[in-house]
């Protein structure tokens, strides 16, 4: 039986400008059973936003333009309801930063895809 975390109707937003790890991360989250929208920058997800059904975001610290600090508090004044992962290669550098801006946690994005997929589960359990 699957989890009602982990759901169909459950989405993820992905927010990375690299395609490789935007596609890696697409593959884990539908094979975990969520849908997945992927986006390549801050400003295109904060484009849409208002229109998208995601129920978390996954979002990379380090995207071209708005960074995902930037990025993170720009989401926060239009969604401040809508939980926010952020992932970065110096995920611990910027924790305090990610935290104090509203993220619900900030894993590490070298491959732990097992802590980025558990926050993201979290997350939405703790939304509904």
């Amino acid at each position: 039986m699957t989890d009602s975390t982990e759901s169909p109707q459950r989405t993820v937003a992905v927010v990375d400008d690299d395609p490789t790890c935007a596609m890696m991360l697409d593959r884990i989250f539908s094979r975990s059973g969520y849908g997945v929208v992927v986006f390549g920058s801050g400003e295109a997800f904060l484009e849409v936003v208002g229109t998208t059904t995601a129920d978390v975001v996954c979002l990379d610290m380090g995207l071209p333009g708005m960074n995902g600090l930037e990025t993170l508090r720009a989401l926060k004044q239009v969604a401040p309801a809508l939980p926010v992962v952020l992932f970065s290669a110096a995920a611990d550098e910027i924790h305090k930063d990610a935290m104090a801006s509203g993220a619900y946690a900030c894993v590490p994005k070298t491959g732990a895809w097992a802590e980025l997929r558990t926050a993201v589960a979290a997350a939405i359990a703790a939304r509904t």
